[in-house]
């Protein structure tokens, strides 16, 4: 989050805890019910300690979603609302900082971080933090209707720009995602074939900003800009730099290209042009194949189009794989079934790549002599397994170890592993895991052929396939995105040891990369737009 010049700084423990009186000093005077203070001194060691009294009380955060009446929740909103009006924000308002006396009367506690004078930033996070923790326990509508009873309308509604995940502080955030997590593994349990909602993930914090809405009658505000940085802008730095590096030099080629043009048999040229779309098709069909729920076509096409643009400023498609991974999330399903989909979706590239290749190879009956590599693979073996052994037994003979494998691990293999034989077991996914997966490969071998043929050249089919998978499986290893510069070598040097032309194998190669490759990039930029306005990703 951006620091407000307002912060304090790291402050010395005597510093600290004297602030914290100073802050439960001042907020028991503006009738907020806080711990009672009684002095704060130093220690020997350089410590320090603030003494409070102490009342038979529990935190509220220890309390089962039943026992937290609305009495005990509006009185503390109460609270809130003192503090509110007096400017000063709590900073770290949740459950467990919040005691419950027997008779249900509620006291603040915890003002480490609190701040005189706050911003409008600080107070509205505060009423956002406590209504979205307050809420996984209640529910969003009752903890939206005790803030209404305890802070009036008009504070209520200042929450509304800050119901989102930046406002919240890490304990916040992590119990609101836990919570949306149990509710989207809720809706998909015993519904494998049911039909998703591109951004129809469970949100407790949309959730509870149209219950804010309806409850005050205020008018939907935007969300707040908090961020320094986000994803989208040091991606887009990045991917600036890349293209600066590696596609500036493709245009001392513009050229050769415009007066290849100028000879080109533009009818073919033409024919090349639908192959970025047809493409897209069989990449839509992949993902629907790798996922045992009913993606709608239409979304999932303009997300590929928008992952092809990442894949473009990004080495070995991780864009293309992360914006599919937050589609997939956003459409409620669980992330380890998401990550396992993702996966497939890559195994079943590399396993069509190879079977399309030796397909092809084998149709030209050209018998090359391979290359032989001899790696020391028993060097790196024993390690290996003795490392994972070494990790296993560390995970299962300690408790955090045990509590991250019940927690974290299990749930992950269960989702994949259901995921995986859902998959299996039906005939459809089946047949569009396939369509799409051998469909890619074979789709992009057709427009170099035409490429070829729109410079004149007379190459078989299945020379044209050869050389394009080839030349693919070299730029595969390439860490450069979409394989620029390698592909493009590969190709020329293919299809000229073919008997093409020299100049006419450089102006095919490169116009078939101008309308399959650089075309992907403003038409994925517009979809990767679209998407995020649409909420889908």
């Amino acid at each position: 989050m951006l620091r407000h010049p307002a912060d304090t700084a790291a402050l010395s423990p005597l510093a600290a805890v004297e602030h914290e009186l100073l802050m439960l000093v001042f907020a028991g005077r503006t009738g907020a019910r806080v711990a009672e203070p009684v002095i704060a001194y130093p220690v020997a060691g350089g410590g320090a300690l603030l003494v409070a009294v102490e009342r038979a009380a529990r935190p509220l955060s220890a309390f089962p979603g039943e026992e937290m009446t609305d009495q005990v929740l509006t009185g503390v909103w109460t609270s809130v609302a003192r503090l509110q009006e007096h400017r000063l924000a709590h900073r770290a308002l949740r459950p467990e900082h919040i005691l419950v006396e027997p008779d249900g009367a509620s006291r603040l506690t915890a003002f480490a971080r609190a701040q005189l004078g706050a911003t409008p930033d600080a107070l509205g996070s505060d009423i956002a933090e406590l209504l979205a923790t307050t809420a996984t326990h209640v529910g969003a509508h009752r903890a939206t209707q005790c803030a209404l009873a305890g802070l009036g309308p008009r504070l209520l509604a200042t929450a509304l720009p800050y119901l989102q995940p930046l406002a919240l502080l890490g304990p916040g955030r992590r119990e609101v995602a836990r919570y949306d997590q149990a509710r989207a593994r809720a809706a998909g349990t015993g519904a494998k074939r049911r039909t998703v909602r591109p951004g129809g993930r469970p949100s407790l914090l949309r959730d509870l900003s149209g219950e804010v809405v309806a409850a005050t009658g205020a008018e939907p505000a935007p969300l707040a800009h908090l961020a320094r940085f986000t994803w989208k802008s040091v991606f887009g730095l990045v991917g600036a730099f890349l293209v600066l590096h590696l596609v500036l030099p493709q245009f001392a080629n513009a050229p050769a290209v415009l007066t290849a043009l100028r000879d080109a048999n533009w009818w073919w040229v033409l024919a090349v042009l639908p192959v970025t779309f047809v493409s897209q098709a069989f990449s839509t069909c992949l993902q629907m194949g790798t996922i045992p729920a009913r993606l709608p076509f239409g979304p999932t096409y303009e997300v590929q189009f928008a992952s092809s643009f990442l894949n473009r400023i990004t080495p070995s498609n991780v864009g293309g794989m992360a914006l599919n991974l937050r589609y997939l999330q956003k459409t409620g399903i669980e992330t380890g079934a998401a990550t396992a989909s993702v996966g497939l979706q890559s195994l079943a590239g590399a396993v069509s790549n190879a079977v399309v290749a030796a397909g092809f190879f084998a149709w030209t009956g050209r018998h090359h002599a391979g290359v032989h590599l001899h790696l020391p693979a028993g060097r790196y073996v024993l390690p290996a397994v003795a490392l994972t052994l070494a990790a296993g037994c560390l995970l299962a003979v300690t408790p955090p170890g045990r509590r991250f494998l019940r927690e974290r691990v299990w749930p992950f293999l269960h989702a994949a592993t259901s995921t995986v034989t859902g998959i299996a077991s039906d005939p459809a996914k089946l047949a569009l895991l396939v369509a799409g997966a051998l469909g890619l490969p074979l789709v992009q071998v057709v427009g170099l052929a035409l490429s070829v043929h729109a410079f004149g050249g007379d190459l078989p089919f299945a020379q044209v396939g050869a050389v394009y998978m080839a030349a693919r499986l070299v730029a595969n290893a390439a860490p450069v995105p979409g394989g620029l510069g390698a592909l493009e070598a590969g190709l020329i040097a293919g299809l000229t040891a073919l008997g093409l032309a020299a100049g006419a194998a450089t102006s095919a190669v490169l116009v078939y990369r101008l309308l399959t490759f650089w075309l992907n990039v403003p038409l994925g930029a517009l979809a990767l737009g679209f998407v995020q306005r649409k909420g889908y990703v």
